[in-house]
Formats: structure tokens, sequence, C-alpha cells
């Protein structure tokens, strides 16, 4: 089994490159279907996706996006140690994913001590102008400033997330000095 760059499995005995990320191919992709709550493959031909896609494009919209027409950057996170240090991310309204996969909001591929998925969760709720940090389902440890992370913690400027081997410093841009409105 061979992984791709976008974090896709495959058996490079079967095939050359990873069948998922061909284009035109629609293996792999799914849309909204007409009934609430469902998907139905993305292939050519399917009528089913062709109503969807005329319907509702299928993608989930940030309440913060819909709600001022923009997905803002709220806060960034910095990795100061691990295979990424220097490496800025960029965080928005809601929640945040951190893990190895290209999929993750805040992606640490070279960080092979990293769940892939949903190693941890950073969360701005625009309601309330808060950040916190959550454990994710990955088999590994959060900690925040040197403590181990086990439930919903509240962040504040320049604490420190360790992830795997990666140490991030949270920087926030929203606070009650600032916070993005409709205007």
């Amino acid at each position: 089994m061979k992984q791709c760059d976008n974090g896709h499995f495959y058996d490079e005995a079967r095939f050359e490159s990873c069948p998922y990320c061909k284009e035109n191919t629609g293996i792999g992709k799914t849309m909204a279907a007409t009934d609430i709550g469902k998907t139905v493959a993305a292939f050519p031909g399917n009528p089913a996706a062709a109503a969807a896609t005329a319907f509702d494009s299928g993608k989930t919209v940030a309440v913060m996006k819909k709600k001022i027409g923009i997905d803002p950057a709220v806060g960034f996170l910095i990795c100061i140690e691990g295979p990424h240090r220097g490496t800025d991310f960029r965080l928005v309204s809601g929640r945040n994913f951190i893990g190895r996969a290209a999929a993750m909001d805040v992606s640490l591929p070279d960080d092979d001590t990293v769940s892939r998925e949903s190693h941890a969760l950073v969360t701005y709720d625009a309601k309330h102008n808060a950040f916190s940090l959550s454990p994710g389902q990955g088999r590994g440890i959060t900690y925040c400033n040197d403590e181990q992370v086990e439930m919903v913690h509240p962040l504040k400027a320049y604490d420190i997330i360790e992830v795997g081997k990666s140490r991030l410093l949270f920087l926030p841009l929203c606070s009650q000095q600032f916070q993005w409105s409709e205007e």
C-alpha cells in the first residue's frame, strides 16, 4: 500500500498513481443528493449527481462566511519546534482540525508522531468570541502549556500546543480588541 500526497491509500502494484486523485475520474468524490443528509458518487452522467449540483453545491459553509460573506482568519498557529518549524497556519471560524493528512486544516505531514486525522482540534466560537483546544479522535496525546488536554480547554494568546514532535504557538486575531463584523 502506498499513500499519495492527498492522504489516499492505494495498491501501487495495481495502479501507477493514485486512482482517487486522477482528474475527471470522479472516483472517491461525493456530492450532495437531493435528499438532505445523503451523498451520492459524483460520476459523470449520473442524473442524481447532476440534479444535486443544480440544486445545491453540497458544500458546507461556515456560519461567519454565510453571515459576512468571507471566511477570514481569526487566529494563527505558528510551529516553533518540530519538522514544520517556522510554518504558520491560518485558523478560521468554527473547527480547525490538526493532523498529518493533507485534508486537515493544520496539516503536519512531516511529523510522523501526529495522528493522520484529527489529532487535535482548535475551535473559534464567533458567538462567544472564544478559542478552545480539544483532543481529537487520534491515538496521540495533546498538550497545552505542558498539561495534557483531556477535554475542551480554553485557549489564550501565546499558549503552546504540543502534538507529536510539533510545538505550535497560538496567536489569536479575534479578541476583545478586534472581531470581524458584518460591515
